[in-house]
């Protein structure tokens, strides 16, 4: 069958560039060969802070502060598309630092430098913890940092309702992995054991495994695989305010549950739950929280893809062939994902990008190479 393009990529920065091109009436298949959404994107907390930030003070910064000052509004297109309802809380984020231990207060002190430095000013700061922690908490010297607008999604609707909304605006689905990629001047070939896909243009949005289709392509890109370990646990607060407790945890409520995470561990490609990731988030969460026993309810974890100098890589592998990539958003894929999906739509279209992709060219010097 014959399309306008085929995105490479089933999580949700893949399913929303999909959904722009969809929106723009493109004939679009995503190819997966996962079930939709379930590497990193279904593994996410659906964490959208801003930090009370007003201007950007770098590329990437001022990209995901557009972002999510949109978000409500992407969510509203997607949930009239699909008919289905995204949950999004706008309950606000405690960021907590403990000012006996020196990496803590380094980290208290960088964090006001950075809102000075971007004009923050809907936040507080106080010398106590909120009054619902107190009974739960063994900090009694610290720095709080309240920004009552932040903002979560329910990542896992997030990515039911994409579907949804791409399956109704006619987008197929393949669940198979490429094996072969042809290339002419007009369009590519994708095939696999028993089918194949012509289109006219191609987005690689693969995440961590964007390698095995660039591999196709004699390419490859220094992905870094980094595992996050996830756990839920009751409410034992029942607000539903998010808690950043000096960048080692943080905990996201979820209807009843929270969200208890994540750990952050370079080169590792296993992607279960286990022994270390359970006593790292028993660990942070009773250093914080004695008196919360870490019951948890689920486990899980997921591969974040991160590049070798932190930037995405956003943009044409080869224009002339109608190839592009989107990937390398690290801890950022969520936050991003309406201002990518937009800038990748308008490159695609040969339109103005609404924002400047320059310092995110897949042929940077960290970025694409010749394989082997």
């Amino acid at each position: 069958m014959k399309y306008d393009l085929a995105v490479l990529g089933g999580g949700i920065m893949g399913l929303s560039c999909a959904f722009e091109e969809a929106m723009r009436g493109k004939r679009v298949v995503v190819i997966d060969p996962n079930p939709i959404g379930h590497k990193a994107s279904w593994a996410a907390a659906g964490i959208l802070v801003a930090r009370a930030g007003v201007i950007g003070n770098s590329p990437l910064r001022e990209m995901y502060l557009r972002s999510l000052y949109g978000y409500s509004d992407w969510l509203a297109r997607i949930e009239l598309e699909s008919g289905r309802s995204v949950s999004f809380e706008r309950s606000g984020d405690y960021q907590i630092f403990p000012l006996d231990n020196r990496e803590s207060l380094q980290a208290f002190k960088l964090q006001e430098k950075q809102l000075i430095r971007e004009k923050a000013s809907d936040f507080s700061i106080s010398s106590e913890l909120p009054s619902f922690l107190r009974p739960h908490a063994s900090i009694q010297n610290a720095k709080v940092f309240h920004f009552p607008n932040e903002a979560s999604v329910n990542n896992r609707l997030l990515l039911e309702a994409l579907e949804t909304a791409l399956r109704q605006r006619g987008v197929d689905f393949l669940n198979a992995k490429p094996i072969s990629w042809s290339v002419t001047k007009d369009e590519s070939v994708l095939s696999g054991e028993v089918w194949n896909v012509q289109t006219r243009q191609v987005l690689i949005a693969a995440g961590a495994w964007c390698n095995d289709v660039l591999a196709l392509l004699g390419l490859a890109v220094p992905l870094i695989p980094v595992k996050g370990q996830l756990a839920m646990l009751p409410n034992f607060h029942v607000q539903k305010s998010m808690i950043h407790c000096a960048e080692k945890i943080y905990l996201v409520p979820r209807g009843d549950q929270l969200v208890c995470g994540a750990t952050t561990e370079s080169g590792k490609w296993n992607e279960d739950f286990d022994d270390e990731g359970d006593t790292y988030l028993q660990n942070r969460l009773q250093a914080f929280f004695p008196n919360v026993k870490p019951v948890w309810s689920e486990t899980w974890s997921g591969l974040r893809p991160r590049t070798a100098d932190r930037l995405p890589l956003m943009g044409w592998v080869n224009e002339k062939a109608g190839i592009a990539l989107c990937t390398g958003h690290y801890k950022s894929g969520i936050s991003l994902a309406p201002m990518a999906a937009r800038c990748m739509s308008a490159l695609l279209n040969g339109e103005k990008t609404p924002a400047k992709l320059d310092a995110f060219s897949p042929w940077r010097r960290n970025g694409l190479t010749t394989a082997g």
